[in-house]
């Protein structure tokens, strides 16, 4: 089987993550692979040594679904395919009817990067990140067979950091009102006595957080993106993640794999991650005097906390490794029939 991974994004992270962890598992499995991709992690990709062909504009648009626009693409992918058949893993639904078009007889499954289901309909496989996302794609897509796996997490493990430092709250992610930044802040205004506190990242909501956080004399060091953030912590740096909505996260996985201590809001992507707080602590979303309440019972038994991350460590790699994942995804392509163009 040759597998062909198909994104085109606009930022860095989410779908870009995932097709990098996508192809990791390939390769430890032996499968080949390539990537047509778009976006400006594109570099970042062929540094991990994806074969990556550039992902023509028409792709997405209602043009391209002609097979006869987008030859040059189907011959580079037959070429790097001979004769073995075709795994499409299509992350971006806008080239789905592109795709099918140009590979009909290929296998397409489609990861679910967020709730919005109406471009997978054509799909062969309908991969979800966890149960709400789940049962809302079975009710949109009630003809395509829909299965929750999650996505896989494959990288070296990694030791928890040695070094100790003064206790520091950390926020990674976009600064977006997905990601929910202004709610750390609030609940670190209340707090008596208030630990350091990082923001990692950048975006639209950054004025707004420096105005909040003099507001509230909240001191708080802003660090930029940084590409491999958990190396940048310490043994006492604990991850925050006040997100609205998530898939099943990256960035949760990756502080488990470095045995981060974690306090998430209880939306289904980080529940699902944390497995509902066996993990990490949770606390409902937007409710700043909660999370308030779950930092200072973290300052005062981080090892218990820690000790959550270490045992979710070892599950992430048990479910999400290379061949378990695999070996998970391939069950349920052997039982997925392959649909017609117009299904």
């Amino acid at each position: 089987m040759f597998v062909l991974q198909v994104a085109i994004v606009k930022g860095r992270g989410g779908i870009a993550t995932a097709v990098a962890h996508y192809e990791r598992m390939f390769r430890a499995v032996g499968l080949r692979s390539a990537a047509v991709f778009r976006g400006p992690s594109a570099d970042a990709l062929r540094g991990e040594g994806v074969d990556l062909i550039d992902a023509p504009a028409l792709l997405t648009s209602p043009f391209g679904a002609a097979p006869l626009v987008l030859n040059g693409l189907r011959e580079e992918v037959r070429r790097r395919a001979g004769a073995e058949p075709i795994l499409a893993l299509v992350h971006s639904d806008l080239a789905l009817g592109a795709l099918k078009s140009l590979f009909p007889d290929a296998v397409f499954a489609t990861p679910c990067h967020s709730d919005k289901f109406k471009r997978k309909r054509s799909a062969d496989l309908v991969i979800t990140l966890n149960q709400t996302q789940t049962e809302l794609a079975r009710a949109a897509l009630s003809s395509a067979r829909v299965v929750q796996l999650g996505n896989p997490y494959v990288v070296t493990p990694s030791a928890p950091p040695a070094t100790d430092g003064a206790r520091r709250l950390n926020f990674v992610a976009r600064f977006i009102p997905t990601k929910d930044p202004l709610t750390l802040i609030r609940a670190v205004a209340q707090l008596k006595a208030r630990p350091q506190l990082r923001f990692i990242g950048a975006g639209e909501l950054e004025p707004e957080m420096r105005a909040a956080l003099a507001s509230a004399n909240v001191d708080a060091e802003f660090a930029g993106w940084l590409s491999a953030p958990f190396a940048a912590f310490h043994r006492n740096d604990i991850l925050v993640s006040p997100s609205t909505w998530e898939g099943l996260p990256y960035l949760l996985q990756e502080a488990l794999d470095h045995g981060a201590p974690i306090i998430a809001a209880d939306n289904a992507g980080n529940c699902a991650a944390l497995a509902d707080g066996a993990y990490g602590a949770l606390f409902p979303i937007g409710d700043p005097v909660a999370l308030g309440n779950a930092i200072n019972a973290a300052l005062a038994d981080l090892d218990a906390l820690r000790a959550k991350a270490e045992k979710g460590r070892a599950a992430l790699h048990a479910r999400y490794g290379a061949a378990p994942f695999w070996a998970a995804l391939t069950a349920e392509l052997n039982q997925t029939p392959k649909r017609g163009r117009h299904a």
